[in-house]
């Protein structure tokens, strides 16, 4: 099953009934027609074990398909010991509210520089730690100063249980623009799958959404109701139905990430529809 939904809460959430409490996205989500929903941590794993267990009864019950975002300052690659001691601390904590929520996966940000070994290292240590059931999600970066290239990520995961995460907004804007035709993107899906097999492939957990660089990289998240923005989904769906894939795609659309979940899902369907 092809899962699509939004990272974190959109405009449209709060401005629905359900959105005076932000426990209920899942049910929100399901009501709009979404099953996944990516929950946001990323300014810290601060959440209440009892409302990290109501949030995974709710969906649970509503059939989506969680994740999490881990903090944003958590960096595997500083120089500085206490940096690193509380990424792993925090990455560790984020896990651990992962599994009460009965998700499996925490996405992070690697860090910066090219030093793939030293996130390699700290991830071992996280892995003694964290719950089995529970994997780290190393993400696809979109600034060139990151670590976070498609090798990067795919290096960590061949040496760690790390399962990758493939944004391709931060694709895009990393190879400044080259990531546009279906030849494109099916040498990034055949990449993962010579490096990691095809069963990680097949269920790849990936974020999609419009984006602009500059010759850094990554600028800013654009909304899928602009006009003229890319990378667009739709080379990218045909290959999912090629390849037979079951991918999670999360939208990170700027502040319309429902719409942008919403538009994969009708791609997607148009597709499979002309199939039968």
């Amino acid at each position: 099953m092809i899962r699509f939904g939004p990272a974190g809460n959109p405009i449209n959430f709060f401005k629905s009934e359900l959105g005076k409490d932000r426990l209920n996205a899942p049910v929100w989500v399901r009501s709009i027609g979404l099953n996944a929903n990516e929950r946001q941590m990323t300014y810290g794993a601060r959440m209440k074990e009892e409302d990290a267990i109501k949030f995974g009864n709710l969906a649970e019950k509503n059939d989506v398909a969680l994740s999490v975002h881990g903090p944003y300052y958590v960096v595997l690659t500083s120089e500085k010991s206490r940096v690193i001691k509380n990424s792993i601390k925090e990455l560790i904590k984020t896990a651990h509210l992962t599994e009460l929520m009965r998700a499996k996966r925490v996405v992070f940000h690697p860090g910066f520089g090219n030093n793939a070994d030293k996130v390699i290292k700290n991830i071992r240590i996280i892995e003694k730690e964290k719950p089995k059931n529970v994997f780290l999600l190393p993400e696809t970066m979109g600034k060139l100063s990151q670590l976070g290239s498609l090798d990067d990520v795919l290096k960590i995961c061949e040496n760690t249980e790390c399962l990758p995460c493939i944004d391709f907004g931060h694709l895009y804007a990393r190879s400044l623009g080259n990531l546009k035709t279906k030849e494109d993107f099916k040498k990034i899906l055949i990449t993962i799958e010579k490096r990691l097999g095809k069963k990680i492939l097949n269920t790849l957990h990936c974020h999609f959404y419009p984006v602009d660089f500059t010759q850094k990289g990554e600028k800013v998240h654009r909304a899928v109701t602009e006009k003229n923005v890319f990378p667009i989904f739709e080379p990218f769906a045909e290959l999912i139905k090629e390849f037979n894939m079951s991918p999670v795609l999360i939208s990170e659309s700027k502040d319309s990430q429902d719409m942008g979940a919403l538009q994969m899902k009708k791609t997607m369907q148009k597709l499979l529809k002309n199939e039968h």
